[in-house]
């Protein structure tokens, strides 16, 4: 039923009223993920069911929904005498929102549910709601202190930043971390003294978050010489993310010689850092850099290419155009379509002939930037004509990604797009169709209740199923991870109960050795390292998209997550978190944990080469 995203109300009956209370609970997730009102009956009665477990599925499913009609029975669920179905109730109205949402989230702050209510509240936070999360932040009970801070630091605004600078002192490092990167957000220039010290710290988080708070103050203004000396003390770290958070930090010293030398000889090496070290170069001196980037053009390596791509925005129009003439005939997909997303926005204006070109790439990934690039520039007629026929053909791809980077690109069109996304809401295919309906309702207002509901066609057999059902129950998966450039594997153990259908298309891509000698393409100090892309672009799939098993498992560190372009969109991309990053939890399927090698995984670098990835399987304990 949920594979064929339509609500079988009497499947949902039978099992809302099954004596056996783990259906009831699966009853409750379906409904929620099914995402349609009509399902919202079963998740009301299954919210005061006497088993906790069901009642907690329940809470969860009404965060899932986006039902607001439910919104009453999330606040009742506050006051679940289950803890972990309270905590779940406070999610669910994090992620519904609303005035009466929040109140009773910030009613619920002297609780038993203190917590989980104000972890919540990072969704909807208003000076208001600041004033009454600050005193929190200081709390005796490390629990409430934290979800107090995590709330002030996710999303913050300014009222916060003197509990922010306070918590920069502390002794927890997950917070120190958190309040580091929000008063980077806020360029607070009070903090860069502390934040400069920071930086210095082991804690691999800490250290991570300071330098890219400093980076970004250094955005708004010229930071201190003790910036400077923290960023290249650290800019040739053995951890990479520390590293290249160093090495982005110096690129915001524009005409220092000392950090230009610094530069110039990392951006000479290989890899992640020597990429990172030439567009900071270009940054701080264009003119010394020139020779470096003319010489990426011909490196036989991608990263240098690469940095001449990025680099295009530092760079004078004079310089940056002849440059991306030149980048527009690089080999690598990943190449083109970097400069394409770098070329600042006036030149693109201006030179339409390049936007036709790119338009015209062999590569459906360039096309799909190309698209998004020329989108609001489509005065030119010849321009018009080819985005137009370059759109139609990518909505005939097989690949999520390039389907919804069309749509999304025609958005930004100066006309709104509508004409061209309108007539997708009832196309043949899932992904096209949930995606044109999801701007429809976003972008222009249409009513959810507007779209008739049509059956997707499933991937398996009713025996299919069957066995991924046995599965689920009966066995224990295994994957691990083997990277060329390290020794040791990592490995990961596979949720298979919680999202059983993601589990086994990841071990059927695993079993056709589908992964082997995939790239990790995105690496983001202290958040996540993701691979799974065979164009190594961060577009690519293994040619069909699997519906979501969005579950309550949380995106700790470690989390092993499916990632998407939009909802039921995964296929073969998946992430890792390097760190705690409960903004993602519910929103993601997570999949897996690592169990052994994390420390490998921190030492992921942008480009590390996947050897194998085997699956291994046991009877369940």
């Amino acid at each position: 039923m949920e594979d064929r995203r339509v609500l079988d109300a009497l499947l949902t009956q039978r099992a809302s009223i099954s004596p056996d209370a783990w259906l009831r609970a699966r009853a409750a997730l379906a409904s929620g993920r099914l995402r349609v009102p009509e399902a919202s009956p079963t998740i009301t009665l299954l919210s005061g069911d006497p088993e906790p477990s069901v009642r907690r599925a329940a809470m969860f499913a009404i965060g899932l929904s986006g039902d607001r009609r439910l919104l009453r029975f999330a606040v009742k669920g506050l006051k679940d005498a289950d803890a972990a179905a309270s905590a779940l109730a406070a999610e669910a109205l994090g992620k519904l929102g609303g005035p009466e949402a929040s109140d009773a989230l910030v009613n619920a702050l002297s609780a038993p549910a203190a917590a989980s209510s104000a972890r919540a509240l990072f969704r909807a936070v208003t000076p208001a709601i600041v004033e009454r999360l600050t005193p929190l932040a200081t709390a005796a009970a490390p629990e409430l202190r934290r979800a107090a801070l995590y709330a002030l630091a996710r999303r913050p605004l300014p009222e916060a930043a003197p509990a922010l600078r306070r918590a920069l002192d502390g002794d927890d490092p997950e917070l120190v971390a958190y309040a580091a990167r929000a008063l980077g957000i806020l360029a607070d220039r009070d903090s860069v003294a502390t934040l400069a010290r920071l930086a210095g710290r082991p804690e691999p988080s800490i250290a991570v978050q300071a330098l890219l708070a400093l980076e970004k103050l250094g955005a708004k203004g010229a930071l201190p010489g003790e910036a400077r000396t923290a960023a290249l003390a650290r800019c040739e770290d053995p951890i990479p993310g520390v590293a290249v958070a160093a090495l982005k930090t110096l690129s915001r010293f524009p005409g220092s010689a000392e950090v230009g030398q610094r530069l110039a000889t990392i951006a000479t090496g290989e890899g992640w850092r020597g990429q990172t070290a030439l567009v900071s170069f270009a940054a701080v001196d264009a003119a010394a850099a020139g020779p470096l980037l003319a010489r990426a053009l011909s490196a036989t390596s991608l990263e240098p290419r690469l940095a001449a791509a990025e680099a295009l925005g530092t760079l004078p129009p004079a310089e940056a155009v002849p440059l991306f003439q030149k980048l527009l005939d690089d080999r690598a997909p990943r190449v083109r379509e970097l400069a394409l997303a770098s070329l600042p926005k006036p030149l693109s204006r201006e030179h339409p002939e390049l936007l036709i070109r790119a338009l015209k790439d062999a590569d459906a990934g360039v096309r799909s930037s190309a698209l998004e690039a020329a989108a609001p520039h489509l005065a030119n007629e010849e321009l018009a004509r080819v985005w137009l026929a370059t759109y139609q053909s990518a909505l005939t791809s097989k690949e999520a990604d390039d389907v919804v980077s069309a749509l999304d690109a025609a958005v930004v069109r100066t006309d709104g797009g509508r004409a061209l996304i309108e007539p997708h809401v009832d196309h043949p295919q899932a992904v096209v169709r949930g995606k044109a309906r999801r701007l429809m309702v976003e972008k222009f207002g249409a009513p959810p209740e507007g779209f008739r509901p049509r059956p997707v066609e499933t991937r398996l057999t009713r025996d299919g199923y069957l066995r991924a059902a046995r599965a689920a129950f009966e066995l224990r998966l295994t994957a691990t991870l083997k990277l060329k450039r390290h020794a040791t594997p990592i490995e990961i153990e596979l949720a298979l109960e919680d999202a059983p259908l993601t589990v086994l298309s990841f071990r059927e891509l695993a079993d056709r050795r589908y992964f082997d000698g995939i790239v990790f393409h995105r690496v983001v100090p202290d958040f996540v390292v993701q691979t799974g892309d065979p164009r190594g672009d961060g577009s690519g799939g293994p040619g069909w998209a699997i519906r979501d098993e969005i579950n309550p498992l949380r995106y700790a560190r470690g989390a092993v997550g499916m990632a998407l372009s939009g909802p039921d969109t995964g296929g073969s991309q998946w992430f890792v978190t390097l760190s705690p990053q409960p903004h993602l939890d519910g929103g993601y399927t997570v999949f897996g944990r690592v169990v052994k090698g994390m420390e490998v995984a921190d030492a992921i670098e942008q480009d590390d080469v996947i050897e194998r990835v085997t699956v291994t399987e046991s009877k369940a304990r």
